[in-house]
């Protein structure tokens, strides 16, 4: 089974015209981040990633763009061991399978219908 944050179709915003905030960190070895069809304000710093003082999460990390823009979408000033997806890359990160895998028991689709009109 798949672990990750996805977030697809986002808008990340700051207060203020500089460049100050990450995209992530790896807290851990092994993070997983993927950001998708996401507007990224120039709070975004353009390195994007930082590694939190640990140069060995580098290689374990797997901190993923695809097709996101703005301001602080910059892909050639991003950290060297992150990077910018294909589509076919991206395509296991973006589809409803990754959250919810087994179409048996589905659990994010039932509390989702709870919540969201079918007209969202």
């Amino acid at each position: 089974m798949a672990s990750a944050f996805a977030h697809k179709r986002c808008v990340i915003t700051g207060n203020g015209g500089t460049s100050y905030a990450y995209l992530g960190r790896p807290w851990g070895p092994f993070g997983r981040v993927v950001f998708a069809y996401t507007f990224m304000d120039g709070c975004i710093r353009h390195v994007g990633w930082n590694n939190w003082g640990k140069t060995e999460n580098e290689r374990s990390a797997c901190f993923y763009e695809y097709r996101c823009f703005g301001p602080g979408s910059c892909p050639s000033k991003r950290v060297t061991w992150a990077r910018e997806l294909v589509d076919e890359e991206a395509d296991q990160f973006l589809q409803h399978r990754f959250i919810d895998p087994d179409p048996g028991r589905p659990w994010l689709a039932q509390r989702m219908a709870l919540r969201i009109p079918y007209s969202a």
